[in-house]
């Protein structure tokens, strides 16, 4: 494989004197080249030839580049790809490709899942990415350009698992930022990253790295062992062997000022700020009369030490904050070993192997499980029929209870003669704790070569993920929970006696609560050759056709199934489908006159139960002058719905916290109505339409002088049809409900409310056709190399992506415009500017790089308790702006003796805490105070890392 040293030096033997143009953009494409390498298709990689002889011409060996199957030896294609080398991402200082990702600005924080996202709902961890702020689900991550197992979360069977690719394995990453449908599939609207892992080595390497954070928590220990045996061109064959292995301390809500209160109240009554994520399920126990009326607490003004009062509510009543005790970075421990094999026949024959194997192992934590009647049982449930439950979760109090609060409910002016409802919170139960066992095996075979001309590669990829989530404390069976607490032996305002305590703690559930497992078979074949030598170049020809098997497999428990295990939020059911996909592509690359050519792709797919359909793209490349490069791209894409989406069962669930019914709320400031969770249906849709899409870019690139380059790329994406899972937000439907009012269902109406709707009990969110949506903007790429001098080296880089536009139509014709704002749809933030700046050092064996993460700042999403905080009920005129965030990073690394590299780092130098947020009460995050998806919670986070190669 080229290096950029040798590329560089290549492509200053392949330049003619005079030929300005030619020199400069051979230079660049040259080092492109030597980032990117063989991609995907190929397989195997680009062959390192050997040294060649000082007298004789060097040649470039053709190589594939991310978004083309064509080889060629130009670099910078039509098309805009952003390369990552080993070098560039051991400078960013990260510990998970969860936070490399963060570092493209391609790659957005909207519709990202992210590991702390499993704190409440139920991801088993998974971390995905997004570009430009589309989705997981639009987004393809490839593996040496070839697809990765989903990771097979509850619901999801098309998103990957970026943190199952271990930073130490990852060689450089490609990244695609223009729909690729018609080259890799369908489901490369939005574009594709290419993880090109290590294949390749000789020799032997060990490293071990160790970072801590300054607030405490998060510690990160990091041990790699590379081995490699065997010369391609002396000994015909290659075999290497990697082993990794990652374990990083948790971060919980208490460890971190700005996320351990749920409650936030503005300094200004101008800006929407004020916002209370706290639940009135809560320890002590809130009661109300079998109307569902609140009454109050019989330890009003002395609700802790584990609960607390809240000025937005009546000082009547408890309310329990879960911030301290959720999970803002879960615990892992991940290993991963390697192994990649190369054997060459002949040069029309070269056979090769991957496999690698996976291993996560992720402990989440949140607070103790609410019980009360504000949350439905499923039907499923052996209590759904049986009173005094009949649906509900009820606790209900009877007179006979020792601690029945008698006294208080007359002074509130009930019937102390009536028995009332418990809104409780099983603090005797336990934090709810789970872990996610994650282990995906993957095996590729493939053989490549050249024949009459001809470079051909066939393969065949295995690959699964098997996902297992055990419940470890804090998860009551509703069966035997709910009626110990109508026992009346319970105390829900204090410590309940020794024996009843152990009676709690004995009906937790305990054991794996599910079993998922996503698989996927390939075979794929492609080839490729230049067909005809044309005045202005060879007419360059590939083609390819895939046939895949993918697979879904949901086993959660038979409790689960019944909806019996508390703190799932309702039920599961299984799920176990299959599909056939077949795919069919070829591409052509037409040199039209010197420096002009044009290219063109088609490809077909067939998604059984689905159908077929044939996406094309066209592209064009042209250098009108030296030092400028214009270049564009038109094409059309195809998504069919993920297995998931179209078969996973409807089932019940619940929002996360935090939501307020607009209706009742202003007046009854009751916890069954405020700043709670509702029950919802979830689930797949049989009827589910692709998604199609229209993808344009057009850009350029200049070279005023040979060591800097400036480029410019514009891009469109319309998608039509657009699924969305989990349909409309809860928050907003909420937010309207005069467009959205269809979609929640309600209980009679209240005696003690008679002017009012009754209670909300079911909100209605399965996987639907949502309209079009539309997203433009910009990519701006700076590099610039100093000329070396006795003050050593120094370059600087730039990326940057700027959002003009992201307007969501949704199901009722109404379109939401994104951009700068947090958008419950997507959901997320969508900055509308966003860039990774560095500023790199070298001399002799020391280098050193400053590099800014920084993103704009947005409008937030509306303070839950704005609307009904002491009666208020109009809204704040200004909205309330959540700041930009950004951060320095600074690392210097020391490499003067024979193979040792010390480095010394600190991420987030200053320590800047992440800007305040209302979005923990936006439906989509259990934590408060701050964006998951926006920032990372390390804060400044100090590492060192010791790398040693036996070469």
């Amino acid at each position: 494989m080229l290096n950029i040293r040798r590329a560089w030096t290549m492509a200053q033997s392949l330049t003619q004197p005079g030929d300005e143009m030619s020199i400069r953009h051979t230079r660049i494409a040259a080092a492109v080249i030597a980032a990117i390498g063989a991609c995907g298709a190929t397989g195997a990689g680009a062959q390192q030839p050997a040294a060649p002889a000082a007298a004789q011409p060097q040649q470039l060996d053709r190589v594939e580049i991310t978004g083309s199957s064509i080889k060629r030896i130009s670099g910078e294609t039509a098309l805009p790809v952003q390369v990552l080398t080993a070098e560039d991402i051991a400078r960013t200082g990260v510990t998970s490709t969860e936070q490399l990702l963060r570092s493209i600005s391609a790659v957005d924080a909207a519709g990202i899942t992210v590991s702390a996202n499993n704190a409440g709902l139920n991801t088993g961890g998974l971390s995905t990415a997004s570009l430009r702020g589309l989705g997981s689900r639009r987004t393809l991550v490839l593996i040496n350009g070839r697809r990765i197992a989903p990771y097979g979360s509850v619901g999801d069977s098309a998103s990957v698992d970026v943190n199952n690719i271990p930073i130490a394995a990852i060689e450089r990453v490609e990244v695609l930022k223009e729909g690729a449908s018609a080259v890799y599939g369908s489901d490369a609207i939005a574009g594709v990253i290419n993880f090109i892992l290590r294949r390749e080595y000789t020799g032997a390497g060990v490293s071990a790295e160790y970072g801590q954070t300054a607030s405490g928590g998060g510690s990160v220990t990091t041990v790699t062992g590379t081995y490699g045996y065997g010369n391609l061109e002396k000994d015909k064959f290659n075999v290497s062997v990697l082993a990794t292995y990652q374990k990083t301390a948790a971060i919980y809500g208490a460890d971190r000022d700005y996320a351990r209160s749920g409650i936030n109240v503005s300094p200004d009554s101008a800006s929407d700020v004020n916002n209370d994520t706290t639940s009135g399920n809560t320890w002590p126990a809130n009661i109300a009369d079998q109307t569902g009326a609140t009454i109050g607490n019989p330890r009003q003004g002395n609700c802790g030490p584990i609960s607390v009062t809240s000025p937005f509510f009546s000082p009547n009543v408890c309310r329990y904050d879960p911030s301290p005790y959720v999970t803002l970075l879960p615990e892992a421990e991940n290993w991963t070993v390697m192994a990649a094999g190369r054997y060459v026949f002949s040069p029309a024959i070269e056979l090769y192997a991957e496999a690698s194997y996976t291993h996560r192992d992720i402990f989440t934590q949140i607070q103790p499980v609410p019980l009360s009647d504000q949350f439905t049982l499923p039907p499923s449930n052996p209590l759904f029929n049986v009173s005094p439950y009949n649906g509900l979760n009820t606790f209900l109090l009877q007179p006979t209870s020792p601690y029945y609060p008698a006294g208080y409910i007359a002074s509130q002016g009930g019937d102390p003669t009536q028995a009332v409802l418990a809104r409780y919170r099983a603090q005797e139960s336990g934090l709810r704790q789970t872990r996610d066992i994650a282990e995906t095996p993957r095996f590729v075979i493939g053989v490549n070569g050249t024949v009459s001309g001809w470079d051909y590669n066939a393969s065949y990829l295995y690959t699964s993920s098997k996902l297992t989530e055990s419940v470890e404390g804090g998860f009551p069976q509703l069966t035997k929970i709910l009626p110990l607490l109508n026992t009346g032996f319970v105390n829900p305002f204090g410590p309940s006696t020794p024996d009843i305590q152990a009676a709690i703690l004995a009906s937790n559930f305990s054991g794996d609560t599910y079993v998922n497992k996503a698989t996927l078979q390939s075979l794929q074949a492609t080839a490729s050759r230049e067909l005809v030598m044309l005045p202005a170049g060879p007419l360059a020809f590939a083609l390819g056709g895939e046939f895949r098997i993918e697979g879904y497999n949901a086993q959660p428990s038979e409790l689960l199934i019944q909806g019996d295990v508390a703190g799932y939020g309702g039920n599961q059911a299984a799920v176990d489908v299959t599909r056939n996909v077949y795919s069919i592509y070829g591409e052509i690359n037409v040199p039209v006159i010197k420096n002009l050519e044009f290219g063109g792709a088609l490809r077909y797919d067939n998604y059984e139960g689905t159908g077929g359909k044939t996406t094309g793209r066209v592209t064009g490349r042209w250098n009108p002058t030296s030092g400028v490069l214009v270049r564009g791209s038109a094409g059309t894409g195809f998504r069919a719905p993920a297995l998931s989406d179209l078969y996973g069962p409807q089932t019940q669930s619940v929002s996360t916290n935090g939501v307020s019914d607009p209706l009742r709320c202003p007046t009854t400031n009751s916890s069954i109505d405020c700043a709670t969770q509702f029950p919802t249906t979830i689930g797949g849709n049989p009827t589910l339409e692709p998604e199609t899409s229209k993808n344009y870019t057009l850009g350029f690139i200049l070279e005023p002088i040979n060591t800097l380059s400036v480029g410019v790329d514009a891009w469109w994406i319309d998608i039509k049809n657009g699924i969305l899972v989990g349909g409309v937000a809860v928050p907003t439907i909420l937010a309207d409900l005069d467009r959205w009012g269809s979609l929640v269902a309600r209980g009679p109406v209240q005696p003690a409310f008679p002017t009012l709707p009754g209670p909300i009990t079911n909100i209605q969110q399965l996987n639907i056709n949502q309209g079009t949506i539309n997203v433009q903007g910009y990519d701006l790429n700076f590099n610039w190399r100093a000329l070396q001098n006795e003050y050593g080296l120094w370059t600087v880089g730039l990326n940057g992506t700027y959002y003009a536009k992201y307007d969501i139509a949704l199901p009722d014709g109404t379109t939401e415009h994104a951009v700068g704002t947090w958008n419950a749809n997507i959901p997320g933030p969508v900055p509308r500017w966003k860039q990774y700046l560095s500023f790199t050092w070298q001399l002799g064996p020391w280098s050193a790089t400053l590099a800014q993460r920084y993103q704009s700042g947005y409008t937030d999403v509306p303070g839950n308790a704005s609307d009904f905080a002491n009666g208020v009920t109009d809204v704040p005129p200004d909205p309330h702006e959540v700041g930009s965030y950004q951060t320095w990073d600074l690392q210097a690394s020391w490499a003067g003796y024979k193979g040792l590299v010390l480095t010394l780092g600190v991420r987030n130098l200053f320590d800047r805490s992440p800007p305040y947020s209302n979005v923990g009460a936006a439906g989509s995050q259990f934590q408060a105070g701050y964006d998951i998806s926006y920032v990372d919670v390390h804060d400044r986070f100090i590492y060192g890392r010791v790398a040693y190669n036996f070469k």
